[in-house]
């Protein structure tokens, strides 16, 4: 550890910071009850795997509109994003909760509400991401990877509330519980914990005509390219994301409970427990005074892909112990992803960045619950695992590929020193 990550704080030495990864925390959680909570819900009202993995895909849908979101945050600041994506959240949610309370919760209203919930969240996430350089300048990156760390913990928390909930307050108390989580950052706003105000001309284009969002959003990208650190990590990790999106998320949630014919509490449960590997992957990046990605990403590819085709095998016990293993070093990999973002890139950069990046995870993410159902229904269950278990293992291929060239020239345009030096590669 360097003298200037020593002299760094703690993250949780701040209090603006704690009070930060609370409202964070708590809205988390109750998008990691929905997530888990929903599909289970339709899977009550349909039973079908194409429903379900339609619904899951339009997280990542949303994820297309990241370069936009990424390069508005960029011009105008972090803060047009935080409150109004957290209010079209909260409209979308109550909508959506008295639709099923009135019992119009049609196929078309789900997907139509549920669009709304994942376009005001991916435009919070935005806001937010791209306020922890200005919001904590001293250790951004430290701050990014514990907020990855409560992230993965709300994901072990919120399937527990599930497995537990879903037999108090059934699905649609589960649903209100989503909802009112969204006021919590809200609250924390009005605390006055959020990003400053973004100077007049800051990130303009000065005197004269401001460039388009377009002609924005390439220049971020020539800045990220000439960065091959983060480069590299993130192509390498377009297989990994492919293969650990929402829509597997939502098979492995079918498979348990169609396959394996266990209960919805059972889902919720194995779920959490498999969780549990994943916030150890996502604190030991956090933790750790210097963490190589090319090093994580080949363990990651290894075991996401040997645990994808382990899961084919005829035990429910194999399977379980098989998801601990993959979303360990899952969470270990986007730990990495998104730490390496905020440490390597300047921050007038970092909104655009985290847009573009997560286009080109979004799209692989958007087709898995696209391709999901045709194999599934063409080949059977267990050909699903083994398809994607070939999917990961391309990671592979881009490691041999990249590995020779990984220290090929520094930032082009290195970060502003912030006090926190922790070395990334």
């Amino acid at each position: 550890m360097d003298q200037q990550t020593a002299g760094a704080p703690a993250p949780w030495r701040d209090r603006r910071f704690v009070v930060f990864a609370t409202g964070n925390f708590v809205n988390n959680l109750g998008e990691a009850s929905y997530k888990v909570g929903l599909p289970l819900f339709v899977y009550e009202l349909t039973g079908s795997l194409t429903t379900m993995s339609l619904l899951a895909a339009l997280a990542p849908f949303m994820l297309l509109l990241s370069p936009w979101l990424g390069a508005i945050v960029d011009r105008w600041g972090p803060r047009v994003f935080v409150v109004p994506g957290l209010l079209v959240q909260l409209a979308a949610a109550v909508a959506l909760n008295l639709a099923v309370l009135a019992g119009h919760a049609s196929t078309a209203v789900l997907f139509a509400l549920g669009a709304l919930v994942q376009l005001g969240g991916e435009m919070y996430r935005t806001g937010w991401i791209a306020g922890v350089a200005t919001m904590f300048p001293r250790n951004a990156a430290r701050s990014r990877a514990v907020l990855s760390s409560l992230f993965v913990t709300s994901n072990i928390v919120g399937p527990l509330l599930v497995a537990v909930g879903v037999g108090l307050v059934g699905y649609l108390g589960l649903l209100w519980f989503n909802a009112a989580t969204f006021l919590a950052p809200i609250a924390v706003w009005l605390m006055g914990v959020h990003p400053p105000a973004k100077e007049r001309g800051a990130g303009g284009a000065g005197p004269g005509r401001r460039p388009t969002l377009v002609r924005d959003i390439l220049d971020g990208w020539h800045v990220m390219r000439a960065e091959k650190r983060v480069l590299y990590v993130q192509l390498t990790s377009l297989p990994l994301h492919f293969v650990s999106g929402v829509g597997v998320l939502s098979f492995m949630v079918w498979y348990l409970r169609d396959h394996w014919h266990m209960s919805a509490s059972g889902v919720s449960t194995a779920q959490a427990v498999a969780n549990v590997g994943a916030l150890a992957g996502s604190v030991y990046i956090a933790a750790r005074a210097r963490t190589r990605p090319r090093i994580v990403l080949a363990g990651a590819a290894v075991v996401m892909t040997g645990a994808l085709f382990a899961m084919a095998l005829p035990s429910t016990w194999v399977f379980i112990v098989c998801m601990v293993a993959f979303f360990t070093m899952r969470s270990a990999m986007t730990a990495v992803t998104a730490m390496i973002v905020v440490k390597y890139l300047p921050p007038e950069v970092v909104g655009r960045a985290e847009g573009l990046f997560n286009l080109m995870s979004g799209l692989p993410i958007l087709l898995a619950p696209l391709l999901i159902p045709l194999v599934q229904g063409t080949w059977g269950d267990v050909a699903v695992l083994l398809f994607l278990g070939a999917a990961a293992g391309l990671s592979l291929l881009c490691l041999v590929r990249f590995w020779p060239h990984w220290s090929d020239g520094d930032a082009t345009h290195p970060a502003p020193a912030t006090g926190d030096e922790t070395p990334v590669g």
